[in-house]
């Protein structure tokens, strides 16, 4: 009996064997020998380096067709089809081209509103995939603080704000799912509200896009691309991981699997949760009620053909915030050191957000469609848990039609755009500080793309308008005596804007190395619901804050140059940019104290305002063999009030980031890494703000990959952040007037199983 048992086993695996084939290769690299490259087949979801002779092999490959991607870093992508058949060795070669050849390569950067790499605006490509980018406690913005011009105004770990160029908060526009974010960003403690769930890479846009993406867009665009591995998965593949900070005894589990079927059906599902304590400052010391957690679902389905591709998705995710209080250093919050429960006082938010997306390549011109509803529920718990201090229900619905043909060398776009946005007060809380209001915008742009000998010219227009209703009439408004601005007998109010943006801008390829770009683009942003009609305290603070209905919308003029060489081993870009914003508003305390609470009067204002500044990146790759990379990145920016002749209050100080990857092993899936991030000492304080002494934060970490049979692998990072353990106040923390230190050092242990 024993005997037939393995003999069985022995049929069975030959004929197991009998049904696959084997794969070998070989990669040869023009311009040297010895370079590292991958080959990915892309139904298997798999991939093999090649060995120090540029050769490769893969064995037990199921018989049938498979498409071949070679990486190689300087080098141009190749790809291949190969027809595996059972027990047979198929043989194929590459020989892979240096990327300096293909400068004028197109890519599209957002499908969405056809914007694409030849494009003269500046963007920043990053990449989310990397194991020791996962699960930062900041979001996503833990990973783009770190590209030149991009910074972030913290307030806590799990609240952080993107700032593009020294402007923030509802400045800069982020397109999550297609969708464009309206979800209370007014706020400085209202955070994103987005991590790195199911997200391959985000590529950041500096400077005005309001021409493609209306209001908002004044400093830039954060577009947050999906990581869609179920379009490209023959079989269930997926990823399960999990990530410990030792900084605020962080947890997050996270997994995702996901399968395109041979209907061309496919469908994709993303789960993940994290749960942080307080965290600890460089010295120590516990920052009372810092504490948050957060449950994220994603569930995406679909079809994708050549001609023809949608996807329907919906998100969730909830939040529990702890807000840290002014007087924190005198009276802490803090408890134990692992306490994870919810204290006063704190946010709830909820969200979800269904999205449907939708490309159709007709022929003679391709359209591309977007339609978005999200809901928003806020909820900021100060003096009790069962009642809710401030409490608000944002509907928004979000649009984007757009539809683009060629005519010779020219190439059009025509969108249109809008959104409606209801924000109510809900029922039963404790204070008020901005009426019921909704809104309705709807935008319609054109742009045109010329390619001409070395030249690509992009031009252009857009038309904007808005129209918001405000109503206080309800009877809590009235008991809670909430005032309009003007004090109207209706209790209602109605605000209008419109106007026209536009950009006007040429990329020259000065040769197959070098490119020089120029800009030139108006931006806008009408002033969101806070900013015109708030009355009342903001809880958490000791504000009582007032609006302007009377406000003129924001309206920027920006230049833009950029230069960039690429080499072989070596790329430099460099970008210059000045603007100017009419109508800018800020936030201001008038020195006077609210006669019933005692509180301190704040007031929205508006100026003139200017910004200019410089960014630079350079990139170089030492060795023969590629696998010592070096990475710098610098910026500075001004800004001033020229109203008041004083700077602009959270401009972020001068800064750099270096960072050195060694890679090693025999098929280099170990790498070390490190990273030093030099802030200089801001010493232009804006209105109410004092100067911020300049820090270092040195980070170290090892990443290890593991192979597990044909296609599973294991990957693996330790790193230690901010190892000196510094201790340090950053001047774009909302905690800064109360020198609240950010966190000191932390350990963050990250494990991924990816099958």
């Amino acid at each position: 009996m024993k005997h037939s048992i393995w003999i069985i086993l022995f049929l069975i695996s030959v004929e197991a064997h009998s049904q696959s084939g084997i794969l070998k290769g070989k990669v040869v690299f023009e311009s040297e020998s010895n370079a590292s490259a991958t080959v990915q087949i892309t139904e298997k979801n798999d991939y093999v380096v090649v060995d120090e002779n540029g050769e490769f092999s893969v064995r037990d490959i199921p018989a049938g067709t498979y498409s071949l991607k070679v990486i190689a870093l300087g080098y141009q992508d190749a790809f291949k089809t190969v027809t595996i058949k059972p027990g047979e060795t198929t043989t194929i070669n590459f020989q892979l081209q240096p990327k300096n050849n293909t400068l004028d390569e197109v890519v599209i950067i957002d499908r969405q509103t056809g914007l694409n790499s030849k494009t003269p605006y500046n963007y920043t490509p990053v990449s989310m995939g990397r194991i020791e980018n996962k699960s930062s406690p900041s979001g996503v913005m833990g990973v783009l603080r770190e590209v030149p011009g991009v910074y972030g105004a913290e307030f806590g770990q799990g609240i952080v704000k993107p700032f593009i160029r020294g402007l923030g908060f509802s400045r800069v526009a982020t397109i999550f799912q297609g969708n464009k974010l309206e979800n209370q960003q007014w706020g400085a403690d209202h955070g994103l509200g987005v991590n790195d769930l199911g997200v391959k890479n985000i590529d950041v846009v500096k400077g005005p896009a309001s021409v493609l993406y209306g209001s908002g867009a004044l400093g830039g665009v954060i577009l947050i691309q999906d990581d869609e591995f179920y379009k490209t998965s023959r079989e269930l593949s997926g990823n399960i991981g999990t990530t410990f900070n030792s900084v605020s005894n962080g947890l997050r589990t996270y997994g995702s699997a996901g399968q395109k079927f041979d209907n061309d059906l496919f469908f994709g599902i993303e789960l993940a949760y994290e749960n942080h304590a307080d965290y600890k400052s460089g010295d120590g010391d516990i920052i009372g009620n810092s504490r948050f957690n957060m449950s994220s679902a994603r569930v995406h389905v679909g079809v994708d053909k050549e001609n023809f591709d949608n996807k329907l998705s919906v998100s969730y995710s909830r939040q529990n915030l702890g807000i840290i209080g002014d007087d924190e250093l005198e009276n802490s919050n803090a408890t134990t050191r692992n306490d994870r429960d919810m204290q006063l006082p704190f946010q709830e938010v909820t969200d979800v957000l269904v999205s449907y997306n939708q490309r159709i390549d007709h022929g003679k011109f391709e359209s591309v469609f977007h339609i978005s509803h999200h809901f928003n529920d806020r909820k900021e718990i100060e003096e009790d848990f069962s009642l809710v201090d401030l409490g608000l229900n944002q509907n928004n619905t979000f649009y984007n039609a757009r539809i683009n043909f060629e005519t010779g060398r020219f190439t059009h776009n025509l969108g249109l755009q809008g959104n409606f946005l209801r924000n109510e007060n809900q029922t039963n809380v404790q204070e008020i500080l901005i009426p019921n209001a909704n809104y309705a915008e709807n935008g319609a742009y054109y742009m045109v793309n010329w390619d001409w000998k070395s030249y690509f010219i992009q031009a252009a227009l857009r038309y904007d308008y808005r129209h918001v209703n405000a109503d206080a009439s309800d009877e809590q408004f009235i008991d809670a005596g909430f005032i309009l601005p003007g004090e109207p007998d209706s209790r209602t109010l109605v605000s209008n804007f419109g106007g026209i943006t536009g950009s006007l801008g040429v990329t020259k390829s000065l040769s197959k190395t070098q490119k020089l770009k120029a800009n030139f683009s108006t931006g806008y942003r009408s002033p969101d619901l806070a900013e015109l009609y708030s009355f009342g305290q903001h809880p958490g603070t000791n504000r009582f804050e007032i609006g302007n209905a009377n406000f003129e919308r924001e309206q920027s003029l920006q230049l833009d140059l950029n230069y960039s060489l690429t080499l072989d081993r070596f790329r430099l870009d460099w970008s210059v940019f000045g603007s100017q914003v009419d109508n800018f508003i800020f936030f201001a305390d008038t020195g006077e104290v609210q006669p019933k609470s005692r509180l301190q009067i704040w007031e929205y204002q508006q100026v003139e305002a200017e910004l200019y500044g410089s960014e630079v990146n350079l990139q170089y790759v030492a060795l023969q063999n590629r696998n010592l990379r070096f990475n710098l990145g610098a910026a500075l920016v001004r800004g001033n009030n020229k109203d008041f002749d004083e700077p602009l209050t959270f401009i972020p100080p001068d800064n750099f980031n270096f960072e050195v990857n060694y890679g090693f092993g025999q098929l280099q899936n170990t790498s070390l890494f490190s990273r030093l991030r030099g802030l200089v000492k801001q010493d232009r304080p804006g209105f109410n703000e004092e100067e911020t002494a300049g820090f270092t934060l040195l980070d170290i970490g090892l990443n290890k990959t593991f192979r597990i049979g044909n296609k599973s692998q294991l990957e693996a990072s330790a790193s230690f952040q901010n190892l000196l353990n510094e201790t340090y106040v950053d001047h774009l923390s909302i905690l800064r007037a109360f020198n609240i230190p950010s966190p000191g050092r932390n350990f963050m242990l990250n494990v991924r199983y990816k099958f």
